[in-house]
């Protein structure tokens, strides 16, 4: 039977384990976000031993930056600008959050200066039961896949897939696609697990041009299958590391 998966944010999939950690570009969006809109302080424990008290004033997920608010502390803010990536903490909803900035730089929000940042590509949270064991972050393997129209297969990597099943694919530019396609028996290939397959439906398709240069399609689809064969794609992207 296939149906789209209802599943919980992030907030509450801590619930059920200790430790996550999410390579979802779509749920990281949502989490800064959500940041944002509670209020939450995020902090910074600088190399000069200052520390970097802040909170979170804008995510643009399209363009890949977020803005955080000048620390009151003119030193604190200086440190942060002045380093390569920064490494931010945050309280959230009952549960703790960590992850890497890049390129901190001047900018403004709404009138007013402010630091701006790359997104994270990985977030680590984790529930707020006292002292935690050292984690080891496993590496990131490539989700392949298989793609069928009518007689012809095309190979596409999986680059992205939230708690709710929507996903993010890059493939070749050529390849004939528009919103609404529906894609069956898709194959997904991972090296830590057997493949298994799913059904996509197309929801947009964009062109875009990849950082060496080469050109892709960049494809927003919903995935489609049982609650099983989809929790375990979305496992590939928010890793349980208890």
């Amino acid at each position: 039977m296939w149906a789209l998966l209802n599943s919980p944010d992030i907030t509450q999939r801590l619930a059920t384990t200790s430790q996550l950690l999410v390579r979802s570009g779509i749920e990281i969006g949502r989490l800064l976000d959500s940041m944002v809109r509670d209020g939450d302080a995020v902090t910074a424990n600088l190399p000069t031993q200052m520390l970097f008290l802040s909170n979170l004033l804008y995510v643009e997920p399209v363009r890949g930056y977020m803005r955080l608010a000048y620390s009151t502390n003119k030193s604190a803010n200086s440190a942060v600008l002045a380093v390569r990536t920064v490494t931010l903490r945050c309280n959230h909803r009952g549960a703790q959050f960590a992850f890497t900035a890049d390129k901190p730089q001047q900018a403004a929000h709404s009138g007013q200066p402010c630091i701006q940042c790359g997104l994270p590509t990985a977030m680590l949270g984790m529930q707020q039961r006292g002292a935690q064991a050292p984690i080891q972050i496993p590496a990131q393997a490539p989700v392949d896949c298989d793609l069928r129209m009518d007689l012809q297969t095309f190979a596409a990597k999986v680059v992205d897939v939230s708690l709710d099943g929507t996903g993010t694919l890059l493939t070749d530019p050529t390849i004939p696609l528009c919103s609404g396609t529906r894609l069956e028996r898709v194959r997904i290939c991972h090296p830590q697990c057997k493949p298994f397959l799913v059904d996509l439906e197309v929801r947009y398709v964009s062109r875009v041009v990849l950082p060496n240069g080469a050109r892709a399609s960049r494809i927003g689809c919903q995935v489609l299958g049982s609650r099983e064969v989809v929790e375990e794609l979305i496992r590939l992207f928010i890793v349980d590391l208890a």
